[in-house]
């Protein structure tokens, strides 16, 4: 009689099938040991560790990541909350936090809120069902904190990105925006200029920001800030044009302000958006940089360097401060670090041809 013999063997496991399980037994190790290897977790000998690391490879072994999570305590995973991932900003301080993550073997959950403060409590609500192990968040507001205090009572350490928010104990990173105002509103005065003005991307009216009404969020807050002290420092008036959240918007705000009775001769913009939309309706008005009107940025980007003039601006130190928030967090997530602390980088002023005395041909340069 033919013994059939197939049935009492082992099928090999199909590459890219294998389990936690497949993998311990390929190198020789308990299931806990192959766990804390793959997960980078636990004390495990080198050279244990790097034979699980080839069974893992040769089986083409793909770790389920909820049950390392369970596990393990960590899900090793970032949530990082923006509020506008088309700001060239936002786009390179994720690139920072991504990279410091990945080198450190993190994954990273981006979600963009579109600047609204409904969008941004479902996203952190999203995030912390997720189990992720810390939060980077650029938040869309500059008062609501309660979303993310729920975060930071559920031991979820949170590294804020750029804009700081009042009465909220945890880790910030961002620019110096004061310094870099101050010192191009100085350089308007030097030119001539009686009065600045500037035009920002808030929904806060001008007069609810004067009588204190309101604040916007904090970049925009410091550089306000900045421009009434530089103002008062040189002798000079300044003006705030907001509403600026769009590119119609902030064509519109310009435009009104060049034809006024009294038309701005130094105008700056918050952010790089904002100068690009207002040198293209300058430039469609027949207003021309900087014999008409000086032009300068808060926010450096490419372009501002190959267009003719070049504009003047701060280089803000976007990349730097997404990766210095991955770091912060990773700190945290290893249980070091002080309870509370600002982390601000400084900012860079890049002096270009965009500024001349007023009414006048002749540029000013660094």
């Amino acid at each position: 009689m033919a013994i059939n013999t197939a049935a009492d063997s082992t099928p090999a496991t199909p590459v890219g099938k294998a389990t936690l399980l497949d993998v311990a037994r390929a190198a020789g190790v308990s299931r806990s040991t192959a766990a804390r290897s793959l997960g980078g977790y636990g004390r495990v000998d080198p050279a244990l560790r790097e034979k699980v690391l080839e069974a893992a490879k040769a089986l083409g072994y793909r770790a389920n990541s909820l049950a390392r999570s369970v596990s393990s305590g960590r899900s090793q995973t970032i949530g990082v909350v923006v509020s506008d991932i088309e700001n060239p900003h936002f786009s390179r301080a994720v690139r920072g936090v991504s990279d410091v993550a990945q080198a450190h073997g993190m994954d990273v959950i981006l979600v963009n809120t579109d600047e609204k403060i409904d969008l941004e409590r479902a996203a952190l609500g999203t995030l912390l069902d997720k189990r992720v192990d810390g939060l980077i968040v650029a938040s869309s507001t500059g008062m609501a904190v309660d979303h993310l205090q729920d975060a930071l009572d559920m031991q979820r350490p949170l590294v804020l990105l750029d804009r700081s928010l009042p009465g909220l104990v945890c880790d910030w990173v961002g620019a110096d925006d004061y310094a870099a105002t101050i010192q191009i509103v100085r350089r308007f005065a030097e030119a001539g200029h009686r009065e600045v003005c500037l035009v920002a991307a808030t929904s806060r009216s001008a007069e609810e920001i004067e009588s204190h009404q309101a604040s916007p969020i904090s970049p925009i807050a410091e550089r306000i800030r900045a421009l009434r002290d530089a103002a008062h420092e040189c002798g000079i008036e300044y003006r705030l044009f907001t509403g600026a959240m769009s590119q119609d918007r902030t064509r519109d705000v310009v435009t009104s302000a060049m034809r006024a009775e009294r038309p701005p001769t130094a105008l700056m913009g918050s952010y790089s958006e904002i100068v690009l939309t207002a040198v293209d309706a300058l430039r469609a008005g027949g207003w021309r940089i900087p014999e008409d009107v000086s032009v300068a940025s808060l926010d450096d980007a490419r372009w501002m360097s190959v267009t003719t003039p070049a504009i003047t601006a701060a280089r803000r130190p976007s990349y730097r401060m997404g990766a210095r928030a991955a770091e912060v967090l990773l700190r945290r997530l290893a249980g070091k670090g002080a309870k509370q602390k600002r982390h601000m980088l400084s900012t860079e002023v890049i002096w270009r041809e965009s500024i001349a005395s007023p009414r006048r041909t002749g540029l000013l340069t660094g």
